[in-house]
């Protein structure tokens, strides 16, 4: 029994050591850009040895890959459980939707350490920004959307369109408009984008919405007459 809390008591104390070390990492490469951090200074802000660096990581790549695969692990299970709620489709997509603003506001640092990190060759960080979880993240994400939509089609909520267009479309919208604002502080700047994002992506899935908007918009004309 002894043996085994010591075990356990090792295994949190390397995680504390891991996690400390991404930590400053991440710090690094936010404040100098990816390119001009060594693996020297992040031993030396994280007070290792540079041997201990290298226990945890082969090299810098393998650092940015931790992070990023942080954030995709992050996103996933901070969308998922919209995905799979009991909702109905459309408040499922507009959920997903929304989670954008919560998924930047939480990662922003490593959402705009990302993007500094690849205006330079992408050579230079190797396969890092295609690491095999953010895709396997991707891939759960756009199948889990396409479900939905293709849900909403077999009930008339949406209008029948290739649920892997609508999956693709609304992922490529939304990772444009965070990436677009990725250096702007200005978070009410994201949230009015993010607004109008649900008000197109609806106005063209769902099933008649025009018709639904103009006859909202007579009767209400009537109202008032």
């Amino acid at each position: 029994m002894a043996e085994k809390t010591k075990a356990s008591r090792r295994q949190r104390e390397r995680q504390r050591h891991r996690t400390e070390i991404v930590d400053v990492a991440m710090k690094l490469f936010a404040e100098k850009g990816f390119h001009n951090v060594s693996m020297q200074e992040i031993a030396a802000e994280a007070e290792f040895a540079i041997g201990t660096i290298y226990n945890f990581f082969d090299s810098k790549e393998a650092l940015y890959r931790e992070i990023m695969d942080e954030v995709a692990n992050n996103v996933l299970s901070l969308v998922r459980p919209i995905l799979e709620s009991n909702a109905d489709e459309q408040e499922k997509l507009a959920g997903f939707i929304r989670a954008s603003i919560l998924v930047f506001r939480e990662n922003s640092a490593a959402i705009r350490l990302f993007l500094r990190a690849n205006q330079g060759p992408l050579a230079n960080i190797g396969t890092a920004h295609f690491s095999e979880t953010a895709v396997e993240v991707h891939d759960t994400l756009q199948t889990k959307l396409r479900q939905v939509y293709a849900a909403g089609v077999r009930k008339g909520t949406f209008r029948a369109l290739d649920p892997r267009v609508v999956s693709l479309a609304l992922d490529a919208a939304l990772r444009a408009i965070v990436f677009s604002v990725a250096e702007d502080t200005d978070e009410t700047s994201l949230e009015q984008k993010v607004t109008d994002i649900e008000e197109l992506f609806f106005r063209g899935i769902l099933h008649d919405a025009w018709n639904r908007a103009a006859s909202a918009g007579a009767a209400s004309d009537r109202g008032r007459s």
